[in-house]
């Protein structure tokens, strides 16, 4: 590719951008939307911003067993639009998709739409300006648009995932061209995602989860902490392909409210395994079979997840009787690693 543009770049300067878009677009080497073509120059940035050897493997990502080099993800972060210093973040989070506990190949080649999605805490998000808050889900904020718009880059190109051929994702989603937010820890009343993970308050992580859908629930304003978590529990119901795990994102109202409840995230936990539960007849019968078998299940009810610490709490958005529900689970969390100036 860059040689191509080079040759544009002397030839048509005026339409080099568009005739290098349509290349790669021809090319498979796009999400469908335009990119930023990497010159030689611009790959050397990024490689130097991520303060590591250009030919360095972070991991293998299948199908294709592409080896994600530095210079590999460099280019793809410059085609979806990152600037240099994003670039310890992405590589964490090829790290963490590419740790064998991770379930990147089934993601990459099964017929639902799952994808990773990253959740970045640590003083890293104020560096970078990742919206923790109001909007962070939608569109606005280029760190979290086009860091997780290149690791899906990263899948494609380098893992091989390319959209009907080799990823048979039925419908796919949305959420497949970037899913990406920080935890709002300053208006978060507990501790940190990260640091339930073991990981000190100042350190800056990014944790990758394997997730299916998003779904906003909204109401339950004021009406007390049972009520609240019932109506979450609600809308939390078993889903098939997704009992791994369940990720509730508390927006700051309720967190607020259920913590001035002197409910600890650990009784949260508790109380949504207790509630989110549906009883077998609501079911198809081998569902309810399978739910069972892997011990989501006795028989006469349905559960959301195996245990309780399998329901992940975080906090993040805006004010508004608003929080998310995704089913969401495992984790892998990694460091992110700047380089030394």
């Amino acid at each position: 590719m860059s040689q191509a543009v080079e040759q544009l770049e002397v030839e048509a300067p005026e339409e080099w951008l568009n005739i290098a878009n349509e290349h790669a677009y021809r090319q498979g080497w796009t999400d469908g939307l335009p990119i930023i073509p990497a010159t030689r120059a611009s790959v050397a940035r990024f490689v130097a911003a991520s303060g590591r050897a250009a030919d360095e493997t972070i991991g293998i990502l299948p199908p294709r067993k592409g080896k994600a080099t530095i210079e590999a993800i460099a280019v793809n972060a410059i085609m979806a639009g990152c600037l240099p210093e994003y670039m310890p973040v992405i590589l964490a989070a090829v790290e963490g998709v590419s740790d064998p506990r991770f379930p990147l190949e089934l993601m990459q080649l099964t017929t639902n739409p799952m994808t990773p999605l990253l959740v970045i805490n640590g003083p890293i998000r104020k560096q970078l300006d990742v919206n923790c808050g109001t909007g962070c889900m939608g569109p606005g904020w280029r760190a979290n648009a086009t860091i997780g718009r290149a690791i899906r880059l990263i899948l494609i190109n380098v893992g091989g995932a390319l959209p009907g051929v080799y990823s048979k994702s039925s419908f796919a989603s949305p959420l497949r061209y970037s899913f990406v937010f920080g935890e709002n820890e300053e208006e978060n009343p507990w501790a940190p995602y990260h640091v339930d993970c073991g990981f000190s308050a100042n350190d800056s992580t990014v944790t990758v989860f394997r997730a299916a859908n998003y779904h906003n629930i909204s109401g339950g304003e004021g009406v007390g902490p049972d009520e609240i978590l019932k109506h979450i529990a609600s809308n939390m119901p078993p889903m098939f392909g997704a009992g791994d795990g369940a990720m509730l994102i508390l927006g700051v109202n309720h967190a607020r409210s259920l913590y001035e409840a002197a409910l600890s995230k650990r009784d949260i936990q508790q109380k949504l395994w207790e509630l989110s539960r549906v009883p077998v007849s609501a079911f198809a019968a081998a569902f309810s079979h399978q739910e069972e078998q892997a011990g989501r299940g006795d028989g006469k009810t349905v559960w959301r997840t195996r245990k309780p610490e399998e329901n992940y709490i975080l906090v993040a958005g805006g004010p508004g009787p608003q929080d998310v529900y995704v089913a969401a689970g495992m984790p892998q969390t990694r460091v992110i690693k700047q380089p030394a100036n």
